[in-house]
């Protein structure tokens, strides 16, 4: 079903010029199976199964997922991470359940505290987001035992195999979970759509953690095939495991059986579960453009898919939204690394975006054990999370966000759409940063262009003079008008081909992203943003288009098409208008300011607000009110587009501060936090913190910041380890809240232990934050800087 038309100029004297030819696609739909009703809930709502997507009440529909365990986070802050999910224009959360943390000892099933896994089903579904739930058996997740727990190791049975012995046991434990989740399934009104049966099967284990030098007996990765899965679905739907869905993992010649199953796929451009100190990652292929179409390709065979990827929907439960770093591996995870893999995913005709992690938690601790895989901290699970291991708030967030804003708007539309990819894209490899990555989504002229010029582990370059001429069903464009596109390294971005504005009125491209649609009193306003150095630019279809206006720009006529060169900024407008009168507005932001968007409906309207914060705020709104939260200074500017609606409660806390440009200047305003705290360094190695009991008034949170180089990091309260991490170039960030108790003064003890001066793991430092070595080969800890940041959060209500 992919057209292959581009015709790029691959020689080292030209890399500029390329071709699409989106005629190709016309035929791309034709011949397809019906949609396949999958259940219906007692509120008349549907899920069904089309050859390449879902469908929602008959629309199509691609989910946008982020995996959260909630066994791994505290119960009382499960609806605020939830919020933040929300927020951050999730629609499901995928979770594990980790067999060792509800039957850590035979026979004692323990669904209390942050085990409730009913009440967190009921309390997603009280928020509007759905499950896919992840039972395992396996499920590693850097789990101890990969989730299995030690007593396994005990009896004589084969583990992740049709041994009866072993099914016994897995029986059992799906029975149990079954329990909890009844009458919590899509068909019974609740909120679970699919389960995910195994994990990696027949191609991951992991250590048995019981053996005497851990890792040197592992959970096998399995043998049984395609055979143990149906099974497990049989023994699931025995015991009341009842979903609409059932999914499995696909990926590294993992087993998938021939029908009952979605496959589903994983992308991690870092690696650092490899046991070899010295190893050198290589540039990964998760940035080149493909098709599923097309499965003969290197690009599919390298996945060693044991299924026909053509026949399924292409769904990915496992994006890397961040990695867990190993003693042995510490990388960073850019934000633009983030965003690139899901945006090269959606081009590629990804029509499920799942990611791994999206919340991060922390390890909760056995009575016999850690739980934690013997390669990462015994503690923390932050992952480099969007959402980090105490809530916080990381860059990737508000990259991703970008795309799920898109989605919420757009998604209907692109889910049908075919890929269309160059014909020479086999030819394009992960190293060849000079070439310009792309592909398109399209049918009958309309669709989106996907442009990419990130790459893991590679030098990159940014590409100068970019000519793309399109081939349409009725002409032709060439992007851009004038001169030649410049995209800087690192920078992924989608542009709309021939985007309906209007009844009859169009945009025939545009070298800007689409951000969100507002759409209020008969009135329309479509949200672009520049991408980071990317000249706009906007050509209307001369016919069908009245009048053009534009507010910060210049703009062109020609006899077919009405040109536009907007200067992104809050006071640039676009407005045109339908030969019927119906007349859209456009506005036109730069990345940064649409980094800190957030599109909420208040009093039956929608609103963009923008915080000016440095990427710590966030903004949720339900009918209730208004949600804002950000670190730092007490005091918080928020811009909105409209003027927010006067049934919003503001006298005390938000003052109307006038207009800049379109849009309207709030002030949050929060008494400072005052510090009451103190710090003494008894030992070079350890650090004791000792806070106020009134440390929390008038704040949300309270965030420790740890500038260090050490090797492993680990704090205690009353003796007992509640946090750890291991060294890397990030202040190590532990949320307070959670540890301070009504009345109590805080005394939390940090230790650290240095780094060798011969580890292999230096690499990941920069040079010149290392110090000398000491005569004992190691190197000292070094506290850079300690310090506490303050968390405030309003909640504005809102007036009927």
């Amino acid at each position: 079903m992919s057209a292959t038309s581009w015709q790029p100029r691959l020689s080292a004297d030209d890399r500029s010029y390329y071709r699409l030819d989106l005629r190709a696609a016309e035929a791309a739909a034709e011949g397809l199976p019906e949609p396949r009703l999958l259940a219906r809930s007692p509120q008349g709502e549907t899920l069904a199964l089309a050859h390449r997507y879902l469908l929602r009440n008959g629309q199509p529909w691609i989910p946008v997922m982020g995996e959260f365990h909630p066994s791994r986070y505290p119960r009382r802050y499960w609806r605020e991470a939830l919020q933040k999910m929300r927020a951050g224009g999730l629609s499901l959360v995928s979770i594990y359940v980790f067999w060792i943390h509800v039957e850590e000892e035979e026979g004692r099933f323990d669904w209390s505290d942050n085990r409730d896994l009913r009440a967190f089903v009921r309390l997603c579904s009280e928020m509007g987001l759905e499950i896919l739930l992840r039972v395992g058996p396996f499920v590693h997740g850097e789990c101890r035992n990969g989730g299995l727990p030690d007593w396994l190791y005990g009896r004589a049975v084969a583990v992740r195999s049709n041994d009866e012995r072993y099914l016994f046991y897995v029986r059992r434990y799906f029975a149990e979970i079954a329990r909890q989740v009844r009458g919590l399934f899509f068909q019974e009104g609740g909120p679970i759509l699919g389960v995910q049966l195994e994990n990696e099967y027949m191609h991951a284990g992991a250590p048995w953690e019981l053996t005497f030098r851990p890792g040197s007996e592992w959970v096998p990765r399995g043998n049984d095939g395609t055979a143990h899965l149906e099974r497990l679905l049989t023994l699931a739907r025995e015991v009341g495991l009842e979903a609409p869905l059932y999914t499995c993992t696909a990926w590294g010649g993992a087993a998938v059986p021939a029908e009952g199953f979605l496959p589903m796929h994983a992308a991690y451009p870092f690696t650092p579960w490899e046991p070899d100190p010295a190893f050198e990652p290589s540039p990964s292929r998760e940035f080149l453009f493909r098709s599923p179409q097309q499965p003969e390709s290197d690009w599919w065979r390298a996945g060693a898919f044991r299924y026909p990827v053509e026949r399924y929907p292409y769904a990915y439960c496992e994006l890397g939204a961040g990695i867990q770093m190993t003693y042995l591996h510490r990388p960073q995870v850019p934000p633009e690394c983030t965003q690139a893999l899901a945006l090269v995913a959606l081009g590629s005709g990804c029509n499920w975006l799942g990611y791994y992690m999206y919340h991060g938690g922390s390890n909760p601790v056995g009575r016999h054990s850690f739980f934690n895989e013997f390669t990462v901290p015994r503690l923390s699970y932050d992952f480099q999370a969007p959402l980090g291991e105490y809530g916080q708030l990381h860059p990737s967030y508000h990259h991703l966000r970008l795309l799920h804003l898109f989605l919420a708007e757009f998604g209907s539309q692109l889910a049908p759409l075919p890929v269309v990819l160059p014909p020479g894209a086999a030819a394009v490899k992960p190293q060849m940063t000079g070439v310009l990555r792309c592909a398109a989504r399209a049918q009958q002229g309309q669709g989106f262009l996907f442009v990419n010029t990130y790459q893991d582990h590679a030098v990159g370059q940014d590409l100068e003079g970019i000519t793309l001429e399109v081939l349409l069903p009725e002409g032709r464009l060439r992007l851009p008008r004038e001169g030649g596109l410049r995209l800087q390294w690192g920078v992924s971005a989608i542009f709309p081909i021939g985007l309906e504005l209007a009844n009859g009125l169009y945009l025939r491209y545009a070298t800007a992203q689409p951000l969100t649609v507002l759409r209020a009193d008969g009135r329309t306003t479509l949200a672009f943003f520049a991408p980071e150095g990317l000249r706009t630019e906007f050509a209307f279809a001369r016919e069908g288009c009245q009048a053009l206006a534009v507010v910060g720009g210049r703009m062109l006529e020609e006899r077919e098409t009405l040109y536009a060169w907007p200067e992104p900024g809050l006071e640039t407008r676009l407005e045109a208008t339908s030969l019927s009168g119906e007349t859209v507005e456009l506005l036109v932001l730069s990345q940064d300011q649409a980094l800190r968007c957030w599109k909420v409906k208040l009093a039956g309207g929608e609103y963009l607000l923008l915080a000016e914060s440095e990427g710590t705020a966030w903004v949720d709104a339900e009918e209730e009110g208004l949600t804002i939260c950000w670190q730092g200074e007490s005091q918080l500017d928020l811009l909105s587009y409209p003027r927010l609606p006067a049934t919003l409660e503001k006298v005390g806390l938000l003052a109307e501060c006038g207009q800049q440009g379109l849009f309207w200047r709030y002030r949050l305003q929060r008494t400072p936090w005052q510090a009451r705290w103190s710090l003494e360094q008894p030992e070079p190695q350890v650090v004791r913190l000792r806070l106020a009991a009134e440390a929390l008034e008038g704040v949300h949170d309270l965030f420790l910041h740890v500038d260090c180089v050490a090797d492993v990091g680990q704090a205690f309260l009353d003796g007992r380890l509640v946090a750890d991490c291991f060294g890397s170039e990030q202040p190590w960030v532990i949320g307070l809240k959670r540890f301070l108790r009504p009345g109590q003064e805080l005394e939390l003890i940090l230790r650290f232990t240095p780094l060798r001066a011969d580890a292999p793991v230096l690499r990941y430092f920069s040079r010149e934050r290392l110090p000398a070595p000491a005569s004992d080969g190691t190197l000292p800890v070094t506290l850079r800087a300690i310090r506490l940041v303050p968390e405030y959060r309003v909640q504005l209500e809102q007036h009927r």
